[in-house]
């Protein structure tokens, strides 16, 4: 099925989304699929499971790698939360706002 743009915004409208929660719904396993595959592109030790791992429950178990790995996806994990929460509340987002926030956890 090859969908067009406008078919997309469509569905997307009639989705009719209102809270934060109704995001986190419709976006589904968005956020861990973008994390890892944004991640894996510069750190080949990010791993799917790591990645959920953060998402989901804020840690990993018995990890053996570079630290760095982990707070790179956890960096991904609070950037994806500050762009949802201004998506939810309807604030403007701009290119500085999200670099600023968004590299500021990267200081480790």
């Amino acid at each position: 099925m090859h969908e067009n743009y406008q078919d997309i915004i469509k569905k997307w409208r009639e989705k009719r989304i209102q809270t934060r929660e109704d995001y986190i719904q419709s976006l589904s396993s968005y956020s861990i699929v973008f994390a890892y595959n944004s991640g894996v592109i510069e750190n080949p030790e990010v791993t799917y499971h790591n990645t959920r791992e953060i998402f989901e429950n804020g840690k990993v178990v018995n990890f053996t790698g570079d630290l760095r790995t982990l707070y790179e996806i956890e960096n991904q994990k609070k950037c994806y939360e500050f762009i949802l929460d201004k998506v939810s509340d309807k604030a403007p987002i701009s290119v500085r706002t999200c670099s600023r926030r968004c590299s500021a956890g990267r200081s480790r």
